[in-house]
C-alpha cells in the first residue's frame, strides 16, 4: 500500500520540488510518492495526465498528498484549506513585494487563484472521479475527463526560494497544533481564520469585466484579515488604533521603517506613528469609503504609483510576523568560530523576506534609497 494518499490537485500551480513536511505536502507530479500511488491506482495517473490549458497544451498539475498514517483530522476540509491558505500567504506577498520594487513578481504568483483546488478528484478506491462544490455533486469516469487550468490565469511556478520560509515553517507548526485533534486555542483559530481571509483578499478583483469597486471589495477583506488576526479574544476589542499599534511595535531591519515620522489622526487624537501605520491608516479610510458609499476616486487606490491592493500583503506580513513573534535568534556569547559561521549562514533565512517587504513599504511611502 502506498504510504501517501493523493487528496486533490492544484492545476494552476507548477512545482519543481515538494513543499511540506512528513505528514502533508504539495508535490510535482513526478514525485516518487505520486508514482507509488499511481502504481497502486493507475486511474490517478490517467487523471493527472489529462490536464491542459485553454488551448489544449498539456500542463502538469501539483498534487496535495497526506501520509497514510497521519491523523484522520488532517484530511478534514478545514485542515486542507488551512494548509493551502498557508502556502498562498507564504508565497504571494513575496511576489507582490517584488512587483512593487522591481515591476514584476519574477515569475512567481501574485493572485490567489494560483492555489485554487480543482473540484474533481479520483475517489479513495481509485475508481471514479468525484466532483463536489457548493453548486454540484457529480460522479464520472476518468476516460471522459478533460482537466483545464484557469482560462484567465497562466500557470505559475513556485520555486523553493520564492517561499517566505520563516512564516511558512512557523505557521506549519501551528497548523499541526490547530488541526491535530486537540481543542484549538483562540490564537490558533484566529490565525487560520485570518489566513483564509487574506487568501480571499489576494484573489483577482474579477475577470475581463473587473472594475473599480471590485478592488474596493478586496481592500475591505484585507482590513478584516488584519482585525481577525489581532483580535485579543472573547471580551476584547479590535479596531484601527489597535492594528496600528501592532505595526508600530514591529521589529525592523531598516530603521527608517521604525521611525515615528508620520502623524496619524484617528477621531480626535493625533499620534506619531511609523510609515507602515500611516499607509495602513490610508487603507482603513479607503475601506470605510467603499463600504459606506462615500465618494472614492481612482487615484486614491495607489500611493506613489504603488497600488494598495499589492501593498496590503506587505503590511499584513508585518502584522503576521509580530503575531507569530518571529525574531532573528541571538547568537550566544560563548559561540565558537564554527557556530558563528553557521549563525551568519542562517541570517539570509530571516532577513531576505523582511527586507523585501520593507523595501516595498518604503517605496509606497516615497522614501528613496539612502534617504534618511
Amino acid at each position: 500500500m502506498s504510504e501517501w494518499i493523493p487528496i486533490l490537485v492544484l492545476p494552476n500551480l507548477l512545482l519543481r520540488e515538494p513543499i511540506g513536511d512528513g505528514d502533508i505536502a504539495v508535490t510535482p507530479v513526478d514525485d516518487n510518492r505520486i508514482a507509488d500511488a499511481v502504481a497502486e491506482h493507475p486511474r490517478i495517473g490517467k487523471f493527472l495526465d489529462r490536464f491542459a490549458d485553454a488551448f489544449g497544451d498539456p500542463v502538469d498539475p501539483s498534487v496535495l498528498i497526506i501520509r497514510q498514517e497521519a491523523t484522520e483530522a488532517y484530511r478534514n476540509t478545514s485542515a486542507i484549506a488551512g494548509f493551502r491558505d498557508l502556502l498562498a500567504v507564504a508565497t504571494i506577498p513575496n511576489a507582490r513585494a517584488l512587483q512593487i520594487t522591481h515591476g514584476g513578481g519574477m515569475g512567481a504568483p501574485v493572485w490567489g487563484e494560483t492555489f485554487s483546488i480543482y473540484p474533481w478528484m479520483v475517489d479513495r478506491h481509485g475508481n471514479d472521479l468525484i466532483g463536489q462544490t457548493p453548486a454540484m455533486f457529480g460522479q464520472h469516469g476518468v476516460d471522459e475527463f478533460r482537466g483545464q487550468t484557469d482560462a484567465g490565469l497562466p500557470q505559475f511556478t513556485v520555486e523553493p526560494y520564492a517561499i517566505d520560509r520563516p512564516v511558512f515553517d512557523e505557521v506549519l507548526l501551528r497548523w499541526h497544533r490547530r488541526f491535530g485533534g486537540d481543542e484549538a486555542s483562540w490564537e490558533d483559530r484566529a490565525l487560520f481564520r485570518s489566513l483564509n481571509m487574506a487568501r480571499a483578499a489576494m484573489l483577482m478583483p474579477g475577470g475581463a469585466e473587473y472594475g473599480f469597486y471590485d478592488v474596493g471589495r478586496l481592500l475591505t477583506l484585507w482590513i478584516s484579515a488584519f482585525e481577525i488576526l489581532l483580535h485579543p479574544g472573547p471580551g476584547g476589542a479590535i479596531g484601527e488604533a489597535q492594528v496600528l499599534n501592532v505595526l508600530d511595535s514591529a521589529v525592523w531591519l531598516d530603521q527608517r521603517c521604525a521611525a515615528l515620522a508620520a502623524n496619524v489622526k484617528i477621531g480626535k487624537h493625533t499620534t506619531a506613528r511609523t510609515t507602515a501605520s500611516e499607509l495602513c491608516h490610508r487603507m482603513y479610510a479607503l475601506r470605510n469609503d467603499f463600504l459606506h458609499g462615500n465618494d472614492v476616486r481612482v487615484e486614491q487606490l495607489a500611493i506613489n504609483d504603488v497600488p494598495f491592493l499589492l501593498l496590503a500583503s506587505s503590511l499584513y506580513r508585518v502584522a503576521l510576523v509580530k503575531f507569530l513573534n518571529l525574531r532573528i535568534p541571538a547568537i550566544e556569547d560563548s559561540a565558537n568560530e564554527d557556530a558563528i559561521v553557521r549563525y551568519i549562514g542562517t541570517l539570509s533565512y530571516w532577513k531576505d523576506p523582511q527586507r523585501r517587504h520593507e523595501k516595498a513599504i518604503l517605496k509606497a511611502a516615497g522614501i528613496e534609497k539612502g534617504e534618511k
